[in-house]
């Protein structure tokens, strides 16, 4: 069976497109709509040892591959840098050889916490507590008391700033 060229140019283009992810048909549906970009990382917290760029949730949103709540952890990083910038991580980043983490808030200077529940849940319960009107201290002796695990190596006290 012999193909013409201009079924190959076809098959091309539509292979192409699908490699791009994009199909005809999202092409038609998606006509006139654009999808929203995520913000531009950032980080206004000038109180931080953390300084990198906090990155917009909006980018983890399939829950088939990152933390259902990475989204609203990402969120979190944004509305309270300084309470997370206290907190040590309890998945083991800062200890590890690959990340070197300095404090929770590094873990939303990239995509390490959209795969981490560890990340993710510390961020949320400490929003939580946020909202209830605890103060910075009390978050960090809470979050730390659930997270700690038997055998972590103490984890360093930092000055108020």
């Amino acid at each position: 069976m012999t193909r013409s060229p201009r079924a190959a140019l076809v098959l091309t283009a539509l292979l192409a497109a699908a490699a791009a992810g994009v199909s005809a048909a999202d092409k038609s549906q998606s006509a006139g709509r654009k999808k929203p970009t995520p913000a531009a990382p950032q980080n206004d917290c000038k109180t931080c040892l953390e300084r990198r760029p906090i990155l917009d949730g909006s980018r983890f949103t399939d829950s088939s591959v990152f933390e259902p709540d990475a989204p609203a952890a990402y969120r979190v990083a944004h509305e309270i840098p300084a309470t997370l910038d206290k907190l040590h991580c309890f998945c083991e980043c800062a200890e590890s050889a690959r990340f070197h983490h300095k404090t929770l808030l590094t873990c939303f200077t990239d995509d390490h916490a959209a795969g981490c529940g560890i990340c993710v849940k510390e961020a949320l319960l400490a929003s939580e507590l946020k909202r209830k009107g605890a103060p910075d201290d009390e978050i960090v002796s809470l979050v730390h008391g659930m997270f700690r695990t038997e055998g972590h190596p103490p984890v360093p006290t930092r000055p108020a700033r």
